[in-house]
């Protein structure tokens, strides 16, 4: 199945109509023709299957067979990270998590970041190809960056930050991670702040730790969100 994304989808629509690009893909790449089946989704859980009724390199329409609405997934996780200095790596985890199928990524503005500004357009892309490749129908929700202070104010309900201080901290695995809906926070190159990692215990959120060797930030967000993912999937 070849999936493809438009987010004014709804289920409502019985003729849709591609855009000029995903008409050009359609027809110079991958060689469809009329009376081809397809596969749409809106990233808000719509599978619309259709039949193309017509195919040109500047236009193309299908025509609607059957939908079907998917259930939100009962378990979600959600990352909070700081930007990687290098942005290439950013998207490189926005493609993986988009994968695994991450309910939620938030960029974290904190005391150590190196990279104070993010690019949502260019994140959304990478997380709307890797939907498509993957298969799936939820488009993970990418949130503008926000500083670390105000994310605590309302995100401090089943949620662990881990961090490399010498501290007392519970291993992330051995941690009940498989509940409905669970916040990771990683933080940047420099690590979290002392005063960062006191203010988010002080708020309930339990600091853990993901392994004996230092990982990268965006190693350390996939693993972490890869640990939660197995818990949820075995439990």
């Amino acid at each position: 199945m070849i999936l493809f994304y438009d987010i004014h989808l709804e289920d409502s629509i019985s003729d849709f109509s591609f855009s000029k690009d995903e008409s050009k893909h359609l027809s110079k790449v991958l060689r469809k023709r009329a009376g081809d089946q397809i596969t749409i989704t809106n990233g808000k859980g719509l599978e619309w299957n259709g039949e193309l009724t017509h195919v040109a390199s500047n236009s193309a329409r299908a025509k609607k067979i059957e939908s079907h609405q998917h259930s939100v997934p009962e378990k979600q996780i959600h990352l909070a990270i700081a930007p990687t200095k290098n942005n290439n790596r950013m998207e490189w985890l926005i493609e993986k998590l988009t994968e695994l199928g991450v309910a939620s990524i938030t960029p974290l503005l904190c005391q150590h970041s190196e990279r104070k500004v993010t690019k949502a357009l260019r994140f959304e892309k990478i997380a709307i190809a890797a939907l498509k490749q993957s298969q799936q129908f939820y488009l993970p929700e990418i949130h503008p960056l926000i500083s670390f202070s105000d994310f605590l104010k309302n995100n401090n309900q089943n949620a662990y930050i881990a961090h490399c201080q010498k501290s007392p901290k519970l291993n992330l695995s051995d941690c009940p991670l498989n509940q409905n809906s669970i916040t990771l926070l990683i933080g940047p190159e420099g690590d979290f702040s002392q005063e960062e990692i006191d203010a988010a215990e002080n708020a309930g959120i339990h600091s853990v730790s993901i392994g004996n060797q230092r990982f990268r930030t965006e190693t350390a967000g996939l693993l972490a969100c890869h640990t939660a993912f197995l818990q949820q999937q075995i439990n």
